[in-house]
């Protein structure tokens, strides 16, 4: 499997490629600046962008979106249920709070839960669109995923659904 983080921008945003190492078919997720960053990434890795796309709409999540998609002239997906790169399946869960049109992408145990959830945090919910208690709904819901589950968040370090559930104080 592939799977490379590159911290863009100002806010130190996680951008994702996560694809298949067999076919070199990747998803980019969340090219939120440093668009050149991202294209070295993919050209060092040899990748074919299948598709690229983002865990909710705020500018450091989406701020190279269009120079990469020019770049790569592979579609931005997210309004669909389930997409594949390769041989793996990717899940999208909707998880609204953070951002009315957050999502959260799940390829084996892999959680890409953009502001969602966070290391022993939550996204802020006092910006547009924001609301803690669709947010706190959102969480439970990922709550329910394997506790090993590892989860690869928009800004920061990877944590696991099974210490978020037991000693996160936002969402207990």
């Amino acid at each position: 499997m592939i799977l490379e983080r590159i911290t863009v921008g100002s806010y130190m945003a996680n951008c994702y490629i996560v694809g298949d190492s067999d076919t070199g078919e990747v998803v980019i997720i969340d090219p939120g600046d440093d668009a050149d960053k991202i294209i070295d990434a993919v050209n060092a890795g040899g990748y074919a962008v299948k598709y690229i796309t983002y865990t909710h709409s705020h500018f450091d999540h989406v701020g190279a979106l269009n120079e990469i998609k020019g770049k790569y002239n592979a579609p931005v997906i997210r309004d669909v249920t389930d997409f594949t790169v390769g041989k793996y399946k990717i899940e999208v869960i909707k998880t609204p709070g953070h951002t009315s049109d957050g999502v959260c992408f799940k390829c084996e145990n892999y959680l890409f839960s953009g502001d969602t959830l966070f290391h022993l945090s939550v996204g802020r919910t006092d910006l547009p669109t924001g609301n803690f208690e669709e947010l706190k709904k959102s969480i439970k819901q990922l709550y329910l995923l394997p506790e090993d589950t590892i989860v690869l968040p928009g800004h920061g370090f990877k944590t696991t659904i099974g210490k978020e559930k037991h000693e996160n104080p936002y969402i207990t």
